[in-house]
């Protein structure tokens, strides 16, 4: 019974830890040597769930800016996960950042450090193309 107790403190523990989970990349299309998301004008899209927890973020919090909010802007919410194991995080909880494409155009989406972030100091950049449904 002891086992069957310290084991469940484990994954409940394993739980609080701090991760992310990129839900961008299974929208990614590679043109030639571009990456490109491709949005219907009005759509609203997963881009990032972040997981507080342990150990902690240690200065680097990833986070995701739109070079043009107009065409198409980026909002975060704070929120909590129901399933085990899946980012933002049971315990702890944490952000799910969303795209939302305004108008037909093109932007700029800037991934990187939040506290940090600029269109000239970012980790990853993707371009993103709006069109008319």
């Amino acid at each position: 019974m002891n086992k069957i107790a310290c084991l469940l403190l484990v994954f409940c523990l394993l739980q609080g830890c701090a991760g992310t989970r990129n839900s961008y990349t299974s929208l990614i299309e590679e043109n030639n040597d571009a990456s490109v998301l491709r949005l219907n004008k009005g759509d609203t899209v997963e881009l990032l769930a972040i997981g507080n927890g342990f150990p902690g973020w240690w200065g680097y919090y990833p986070g995701v800016i739109s070079s043009e909010p107009e065409i198409a802007s980026v909002d975060c919410e704070n929120a909590r996960s129901l399933l085990p194991f899946r980012e933002p995080g049971v315990l702890f909880g944490g952000e799910i950042c969303n795209l939302t494409a305004h108008e037909k155009g093109k932007t700029t989406l800037y991934f990187g450090n939040q506290y940090v972030l600029t269109v000239n100091s970012y980790d990853e950049k993707y371009e993103v193309i709006i069109v008319e449904e």
